[in-house]
């Protein structure tokens, strides 16, 4: 039984560092496609080439960071939510140099009307960021590394 309670709590902290991953990348991108000029690289206008490789690097980064692609599957879900709350979070920045006038109740719904293009391509970038990974994954481990030694 406490075997089985390791095994769940560590493919929970799998999924949790896999989340962080994808919700980062999320967040920083959805915080560029609106302030391009406060993010790196600085550029007058979004990048959707720049956007994309950040979603897709970080999926397929994810991805190799689960254990199972069910868990990377259930990490990509996992990330819109938080990695919007990261987008909201890097907003506030911006308002507190006093680049824009909103008021705080404000920005998360500024954030989600901006920013819903980025939000949704992450799910479709990130469920196949979890194919690319675990394959990737299995070819660059080739059982040569196993996660734990056989008894």
């Amino acid at each position: 039984m406490a075997r089985e309670l390791s095994a769940r709590l560590q493919q929970a902290i799998r999924v949790l560092r896999s989340v962080c991953i994808l919700a980062l990348a999320l967040g920083y991108a959805a915080f560029y496609s609106i302030f391009p000029s406060a993010t790196f690289p600085v550029s007058g206008d979004a990048s959707f080439p720049w956007i994309f490789l950040v979603l897709a690097a970080a999926s397929v980064l994810g991805a190799m960071e689960a254990g199972e692609l069910q868990e990377a599957v259930v990490a990509a879900m996992l990330a819109l939510p938080l990695g919007y709350l990261v987008a909201v979070l890097l907003a506030f920045s911006p308002a507190f140099a006093g680049l824009y006038f909103l008021e705080p109740s404000l920005v998360p719904f500024f954030m989600a009307r901006y920013s819903i293009l980025v939000l949704a391509l992450s799910l479709p970038v990130n469920l196949g960021g979890a194919v690319v990974g675990q394959l990737l994954r299995d070819r660059f481990r080739g059982g040569r590394f196993p996660d734990r030694l056989q008894p």
